[in-house]
């Protein structure tokens, strides 16, 4: 049998191999390699299987099965069996090379860089970019952080994302890898630009008007002068809860690398606190607030693993109609002006790009001085994690997140400062089982100087055009607030169940959320314009 397996004389090595009642896992390996060559492919996986079980510390079963479902353009599968077979053999470079091309033909491009990169592979001899951009190349050519005619390393195009996402001119972009015939890649940057008002005149429309039926508006213009300079802004003229707020931001000295923002943010106010956006819920306290901000920051992201930021802000703020109830204290209702330090972190601590997996875990620091009556210093603490997996291994049809976050304030600081858990426009601490806001005014979700927030969500895509797409699924948040005022927030666990969706129309995204507290037994719906999913 050895000897027709080395004349490769497959259809002799299988009536040899067949022939005999007991066979070793080396004449299982022949049977199954010759079947493979006889293109007879279940019978092949079947003798591969077959050796594997008697000779499981044996890495090359587990790489012929990968060519054998290869070749039945199972990628997802053969991919699997790879990664078996690198657990026993971590250096084959074969293996390596095989897993680079199994994930690259899944469009998961970290998963094939990651084994290719093992193997020096892949070599890309050319790069090139979409012909209708409007940003400056300078610019576009300093995102890039890899160079033609060299290996593509996998942090490289991971520090390329994260700034190009810096930019904030590309909702949608994608860093595609084409084959050569010689074996060689031509690397190209695809992608949706925001130039202006917007990507369209339609898109655009919706972008600056989608937020008329709460009486908020969003000018704001993009890539002036192509050198992603961006001014956002956003104006609102709701009675109980006006707002004015504008930010300049641009890549520092056109590197982007780092982004610096200065933004201003004026707004007019009246809280009214209680317990529930609902039902019976009396008026535990209420003020007036105004309150200008002028800040600035710069943001860094020289890898696609850490990202952070440092800054400083000062503003002014003034507490008038101040009724103080059971729920604020005179020390929550200073005014005067504050000056703070500002300061945050995100790396990622978890990348499986083979199985769509990530997690990252985060801290910022706001160190404030406010000169009120008396002077005071407070410090506000945040520790936070995200995770997020696509189950599958090509698309995203489902698709699963996690967020926890908590934080703690050391002094005290004025009431516009303190955290709240509920759904409102203004708030990213979205408890979805409890609305923010009652008849226009804020106040009616839970208040308080520390906290703990886990937000979880599925997703199944429902739909998707390239012009409107739907995800829907499940969620469940969990939360506890805590205050040193005693009708601030209850001293319960905040448990939240219900369903999101996420609406994409022409690149302008549309959040509907439907969350039932399960403490209170109340239904909260909600619906509000999103920057971009």
């Amino acid at each position: 049998m050895d000897a027709a397996y080395r004349e490769r004389d497959w259809n002799e090595v299988v009536r040899l191999a067949t022939a005999r009642e007991h066979r070793s896992g080396n004449d299982a390996f022949e049977l199954g390699m010759a079947l493979g060559r006889l293109q007879q492919w279940k019978k092949a996986r079947a003798a591969l299987l077959e050796g594997r079980s008697a000779c499981p510390r044996d890495g090359r079963f587990d790489v012929e099965l990968a060519g054998v479902v290869f070749q039945e353009k199972k990628y997802a599968e053969a991919a699997a069996w790879l990664r078996r077979g690198l657990r026993l053999n971590p250096g084959d470079k074969y293996a390596l090379d095989f897993a680079g091309t199994s994930y690259f033909l899944l469009g998961n491009v970290p998963a094939a860089l990651k084994f290719w990169n093992r193997a020096d592979k892949p070599y890309v001899e050319e790069l090139r970019f979409s012909q209708n951009l409007h940003v400056q190349r300078l610019v576009v050519d300093r995102a890039i952080a890899f160079a033609p005619a060299q290996v593509l390393k996998q942090r490289e195009y991971e520090a390329t994302q994260a700034r190009l996402e810096g930019l904030e001119i590309f909702p949608a972009y994608t860093i595609g890898l084409n084959a050569r015939p010689d074996g060689r890649f031509v690397a190209e940057l695809r992608a949706v630009e925001r130039d202006g008002f917007g990507a369209g005149r339609v898109p655009s429309l919706i972008a600056v008007f989608g937020g008329a039926p709460y009486e908020t508006i969003y000018p704001s213009y993009y890539d002036v002068g192509g050198g992603a300079l961006n001014v956002e802004s956003l104006l609102r003229w709701d009675a109980q809860k006006r707002r004015a707020w504008v930010e300049v931001s641009a890549p520092l000295r056109k590197l982007p690398q780092w982004r610096w923002r200065i933004g201003t943010d004026e707004r007019d106010e009246h809280w009214v606190v209680r317990r529930s956006f609902t039902g019976d819920a009396p008026e535990l306290g209420a003020v007036r607030v105004s309150r200008e901000i002028l800040d600035g920051s710069v943001t860094g992201y020289e890898s696609g693993r850490l990202r952070w930021s440092a800054g400083a802000a000062v503003s002014h703020r003034a507490f008038s109609g101040i009724a103080l109830g059971s729920a604020l204290t005179p020390e929550l209702v200073r005014g005067g002006w504050q000056a703070k330090a500002l300061g945050t972190m995100e790396a990622r601590v978890l990348d499986l790009p083979e199985h769509r997996m990530w997690a990252a875990l985060g801290a910022s620091s706001e160190t404030a001085r406010l000169w009120s009556r008396p002077a005071r210093l407070y410090e506000k603490l945040q520790g936070s994690e995200r995770w997020h997996w696509y189950p599958q291994a090509a698309g995203d049809t489902w698709e699963v997140e996690q967020r926890v976050r908590a934080g703690r304030t050391f002094g005290t600081p004025p009431f516009d400062e303190l955290w709240m858990l509920g759904v409102e426009r203004d708030n990213d601490l979205w408890l979805r089982g409890s609305i923010g806001t009652r008849d226009g005014q804020k106040g009616s979700a839970p208040l308080g100087d520390r906290y703990f927030l886990a937000n979880n969500s599925v997703y199944r895509r429902v739909y998707d055009n390239g012009l409107f797409g739907v995800q829907a699924g499940p969620l469940l948040d969990v939360g506890r607030v805590g205050a040193s005022a005693r009708g601030l927030t209850p001293k319960e666990w905040l448990i939240s169940t219900g369903a999101e969706a996420k609406v994409t129309v022409l690149g302008t995204g549309v959040v509907l959320t439907y969350g039932r507290d399960l403490r209170a037994g109340t239904n909260a719906f909600f619906a509000t314009v999103a920057k971009q999913f």
